[in-house]
């Protein structure tokens, strides 16, 4: 029953973004419910594919050349992107966690030396530092992103600390990066195009 009626909230939900919200800079929340659903299945498998390779191989040239010291995987699923990152840059301080305990249990399966934790970062608070945070296709997600951005820096980032950041090419996605751009220098750059054109923008910048 939970996840019928999490299931319509979310519809209403994605089309009041669609009309609204994105306009704005707001994120496009989906229900723990509907992410456990997921995660229990395999449809994320399909970031392994060849496909999805560049963007994630993007975000751990930008992790070699910028940063050091501890990691946090805001939204890290089931591991994906640590997978990318161990094959580059053992050994790795990282902590990946996910709204999701069902992607951290996968997670935790796959990469048993890494760390990962079930947490509803919209919500609740993480205790820590971390030299560089990454949203690897998951700030758009968060009800309202620069905010979720203000709260890392307010909390969990060390002084001299990096962002990473990489977002597919979606309705309302462009006023995120606009926003961002507004507030932050970015150092890094890079547009993303696979043999499917499908697109991501991956940036780096420091606050």
């Amino acid at each position: 029953m939970e996840l019928l009626f999490d299931k319509v909230k979310n519809k209403i939900r994605h089309q009041v973004y669609i009309f609204v919200l994105s306009r704005f800079g707001f994120g496009n929340r989906v229900s723990k419910s509907i992410w456990e659903k997921q995660f229990c299945g395999k449809d994320w498998d399909y970031l392994y594919a060849e496909a999805e390779k560049d963007h994630y191989l993007a975000i751990v040239d930008l992790f070699k050349k910028y940063g050091s010291g501890k990691i946090l995987d805001v939204g890290c699923g089931q591991g994906v992107l640590y997978h990318y990152l161990k094959a580059a840059a053992e050994p790795l301080n990282y902590l990946g966690i996910d709204i999701s305990g069902n992607a951290v249990e996968k997670a935790k399966a796959s990469f048993s030396k890494a760390n990962f934790k079930q947490l509803d970062f919209d919500y609740q608070k993480l205790e820590g530092k971390f030299d560089v945070i990454i949203f690897n296709e998951t700030l758009y997600y968060f009800n309202r992103p620069l905010n979720t951005i203000q709260k890392c820096i307010n909390q969990n980032l060390n002084k001299g600390g990096y962002f990473i950041i990489s977002m597919c090419d979606f309705l309302g996605h462009d006023v995120i990066w606009e926003k961002l751009k507004k507030h932050f220098n970015f150092i890094s750059f890079q547009e993303i195009l696979n043999e499917n054109n499908q697109k991501w923008k991956v940036v780096v910048f420091r606050p």
